[in-house]
């Protein structure tokens, strides 16, 4: 609740927290990445041990954005400590071609009845004490996925293929968002690292509508969505807001205090992160506290 409340822009007397513990759940409980991603019973472990532990207002179920580029063709390296990287792009090459809509996912599709069924029974156990988040990959890395580093030149040369491409990616999307909607999760959350890697005029141009039909649908079924970026996605904020999410979550590059003047311009909620490698991973637990009242202190009510 204080997680919606704070969605809703109701004052409220504390920050919701939320950590997006990934693979890294299964390590507390002893399983490895992969494990935790195929595995239905140790992936519903992992979730409880994370809950347990950091006692969170909110939390991922699954944080993996290659299971839909699993489904659509891509091969995949898995690893023991960190989820699997793309090796293999279906559509990279001189041939551009868009996947025909029978590669849309299903409830059946690659490792989704695993985590479909995970994410009920994570419901069913935490659902009135946490908010479950349903991570999917944004269009925009999706797109790479598919197509490899061809997307950048694309970007360049064929602007209307790279547009074509995304509504593609975007049905994809709003698929998933369906998919976790009807297992319970309670936001849904739009995972794009590579926005940060492109320019606004870019993304306004030739990503901004079909992005924002995926917030659209989110917000058609009743569900709170968040737009997740990595990078420093400083020049990106504006056009980011102008995809309707209810709130946008950045990395540590980005100044939150300045972000935080454009989102409020768009009524939408923000939320900003402990940098990750010299706090969180070399820091102190004291170090980590006093990240987070920084960053508190760095925002005005």
């Amino acid at each position: 609740e204080l997680i919606f409340m704070t969605l809703r822009h109701e004052k409220t007397n504390e920050l919701p927290w939320v950590p997006f513990a990934g693979v890294h759940a299964g390590k507390i409980v002893g399983y490895t990445a992969e494990e935790v991603l195929k595995e239905e019973d140790k992936l519903v472990a992992s979730v409880l041990a994370a809950k347990k532990l950091y006692v969170p207002d909110g939390l991922p179920v699954v944080f993996d954005l290659q299971i839909e580029a699993e489904i659509l063709g891509c091969d995949l390296v898995w690893a023991e400590n960190n989820p699997p990287s793309v090796k293999s792009h279906p559509l990279e090459g001189e041939t551009k071609s868009i996947p025909c809509n029978c590669k849309i996912p299903t409830a059946e599709s690659g490792r989704l009845p695993v985590i479909l069924s995970a994410m009920r029974r994570i419901k069913a156990e935490i659902g009135n004490e946490v908010a479950l988040y349903g991570l999917i990959c944004g269009p925009l890395t999706l797109a790479s996925h598919l197509r490899g580093n061809d997307i950048f030149t694309d970007m360049m040369k064929d602007p209307d293929y790279v547009k074509e491409l995304m509504n593609f990616c975007s049905e994809v999307c709003i698929q998933m968002s369906k998919l976790y909607i009807e297992a319970g999760m309670d936001v849904i959350a739009v995972v794009d690292p590579l926005i940060s890697q492109v320019s606004p005029n870019f993304i306004e141009q030739t990503l901004l509508d079909s992005t924002k039909a995926i917030f659209d649908y989110i917000r058609d079924r009743g569900v709170y969505s968040s737009f997740f970026v990595c990078g420093n996605a400083t020049k990106q904020m504006e056009v980011m807001c102008k995809m309707a999410p209810d709130y946008i979550s950045v990395d540590e590059n980005v100044n939150l205090a300045k972000a935080k003047e454009i989102t409020d311009r768009y009524n939408l909620a923000i939320g900003g992160n402990i940098p990750l490698t010299t706090t969180m991973l070399h820091g102190t637990q004291e170090d980590n506290m006093k990240g987070v009242i920084d960053l508190i202190d760095s925002i005005e009510d």
